[in-house]
Formats: C-alpha cells, structure tokens, sequence
C-alpha cells in the first residue's frame, strides 16, 4: 500500500521522497526488531495466540496512521504498527513448519505466500485507487477494517479448531533463557548463511523496489490510481509462481531456484533503470514478481529447516534480518533517490542480487541441499 501513496504523502506534507521514506521504513524497523520478541512468545504460548492479539493491536495503531496530522505522527504510529504486526507472517511460516513434512513444505509455503502475494495485490491496487480518489487516509482506514475480519476469523479457529490451542511451553519461560537461545541458533554456520543471504536479499530488492511507484511518478507523471495498478503486476508474477511452484521447485530444486530468480529480478531492474518508455515497467514489474518469489520462497524453506529444534525463534531472527536489512536499504536509497535519481538504485539493485545469486549456487551449507522437491502431480 505505501508504495503507492507514498508520493502523495510527500505532496500533502511539502517534503521530498527521500524525506518521507521513513514513513515506510519505520513499520519495516519495528516488524524486524520484534520478531526477537513474538518467536519465543511464539513458541512458549502458542502462535496462534499470539497472532491473534498481534490483529487486534495491529487494527488499533493502523486506525491511529489513518489520523495522524504530521510525517512524525504518521511514523510514530507506522513503527506501533510495525510492532504489532510482527508476530503474525512468521508465526505462521513456523507453524507450518512444525505441521508440514519437509518433502512437502516448500509447496506449502508456496501455497502459503497466494494469500500474501493476494494481499499485496490488494494493497498496491486499493493504495493507488483510495489514494487518489479517496485520500490516503482512506487507505489505512480500509486495511484497519481488514484486520478486525482477521480478527473476526482467528477467533472463530482458537473456538473451534483444537489444532489452535497449543499448550504451553515453559522451557523458554526465562529471560536469558530466550536470549541464550538466540546465541545458540546464530553460531551455527548454517544458521548465520541464511540470516546473511535473507539480508543482502531484502536490503536490495526492497530498497530498489519501494521507489518503483515514485519512479512512475516522477519520470513519466502518471496518477496515483495508475501506479497502483502497475505495481499490482508484480503480484501477478507471484501469482504464476505459486500455481506453477511444484513444477519449479520440482525441476530445478533449491539453488537453481533462488540463482534464477535473481537473474529474473536483476534483469528486471537493469530493464526499467534504463527503459525511456512507460509500457516496459508493466511486463518488467511482473516478472520481477515472478523472480523474487522464486527467490524468497527458497530462503522462507530454508529458515524453517536450519533450526527445527528452535523453529519459532529461527524464523524470528529471519523476519528480524530481512525487515531490518528492508528497512535500511529503503531509508539509503531514498538518500540516493533525493541526489541522483532513482536509476543508480536500479542497477545497484540489480548487481548486488546478481551476487547473492552466485553466493546460493556455490556456496549453500550441506543441512540445506537435503533433496526436498516436490515431485509434478
């Protein structure tokens, strides 16, 4: 949603992009650093507890943005909102991981990533449109709704589906306890290759990518509405590769997987840096979409396999790592952004992935070559 109405925020305000884009890395800030908290609550009292509460603070503070009167006020309540909202993706990401075999679980997840990526199309689509016929008021107003139906929903599961309800865990009950840990999990080698490669990962594509909708602005002068539904192709890119994710999975496997998926993303990115025409950012967007799914669903599988003795607190220092890494890549490029233009964020962009593609193709640990394909039904 930000993406879109980001630039119309600035206009509001009287500020530059770059001066703004805090109000987008602030709720990524917040949404990294507490996933340290919510994993181990996570996994001490059961994540869809957790989760459930997670929604009902999540609706309050985004009801809060909604009325802010000031670019602070706005980020104060996006890093409130940021907080609440960590819980919920990676819990979920952990439970399947505690449920779902691990032959199977890459699908999953899969399958798993159509309501985000549904989520996200809905963001970018409905950002752009209630922006500019609306407001972007409208926009939180709209998303605080949609977390009371969540609301609504998770505690209609924790009445009726005992798989909900699970017992308490009391060996993470202490304070040093969790944070031993945390030690414990990022001196494993393995551990440490997928914090590290999820970081490069989100610091670049995220960094690059925020600023897409404000390059559609700024060089070619189109409306809020259309910026929304340009963005929403990406969406559909990632719509292809969950319907198409156990034959790709099943062909190419982990590291070819990832490796190609930054090609697909890095191309993408050298193509709108340097395209002169509007038209091209439609099928560069979509496929963008495509590569990075390929990309990240293979590092979501990855956090849920380095550690399944520790699997809530794993995935948590994952989320912590790529919204930290999101959140700085976002606040340096707007940096740039204000100085230079948008088109060395591009390519930057482009080659940093590039690398991390090679890195996951040469250098991924044994644990994670275990041969977890799917097979095409």
């Amino acid at each position: 949603m930000m993406d879109a109405i980001l630039p119309q925020i600035a206009q509001e305000f009287d500020v530059t992009i770059g001066a703004v884009a805090f109000v987008a890395t602030a709720y990524a800030f917040t949404y990294g650093a507490f996933q340290l908290v919510f994993g181990p609550l996570g996994d001490r009292y059961g994540k869809y507890r957790v989760i459930l509460l997670a929604c009902i603070g999540s609706a309050v503070t985004t009801y809060i943005c909604a009325f802010a009167g000031s670019v602070m006020g706005i980020a104060g309540a996006r890093l409130a909102s940021g907080m609440m909202a960590a819980a919920i993706v990676p819990l979920a990401i952990a439970w399947v991981g505690d449920v779902v075999a691990a032959g199977e679980r890459q699908h999953v997840l899969a399958r798993f990533l159509s309501g985000q990526i549904l989520g996200l199309l809905a963001g970018q689509i409905g950002g752009g449109v209630l922006g500019e016929y609306f407001g972007w008021r409208s926009a939180f107003l709209f998303i605080g709704t949609v977390y009371l139906f969540a609301v609504a929903g998770l505690i209609f599961e924790m009445i009726s589906n005992s798989a909900t309800r699970a017992p308490r865990d009391d060996r993470n009950a202490s304070f040093w306890r969790t944070w031993d840990t945390f030690l414990r999990l990022t001196s494993r080698p393995v551990v440490r290759f997928v914090l590290i490669t999820v970081a490069i990962d989100a610091f670049a594509m995220f960094g690059a990518f925020t600023y897409v909708g404000a390059s559609l602005h700024y060089r070619f002068g189109f409306d809020f509405a259309t910026i929304g539904l340009f963005l929403a192709t990406y969406c559909l890119g990632g719509l292809f590769y969950v319907s198409q994710s156990r034959r790709l999975i099943g062909f190419l496997g982990p590291a070819r997987l990832a490796f190609w998926g930054t090609v697909l993303v890095a191309v993408t990115y050298v193509t709108i840096a340097l395209t002169p025409v509007s038209w091209v950012y439609l099928p560069a967007i979509s496929v963008m979409g495509l590569g990075f799914y390929m990309l990240h669903n293979t590092l979501q599988t990855f956090a849920t396999q380095m550690a399944p003795d520790a699997r809530g607190s794993a995935v948590a220092l994952f989320a912590t790592c790529y919204f930290l890494a999101q959140a700085v890549g976002v606040y340096l490029a707007g940096m740039v952004i204000d100085l230079y233009g948008t088109t060395p964020v591009f390519l930057l962009a482009a080659v940093i992935l590039m690398a991390l593609g090679f890195i996951l193709l040469w250098f991924m640990p044994a644990e994670l070559k275990t041969d977890n394909r799917c097979k095409p039904r």
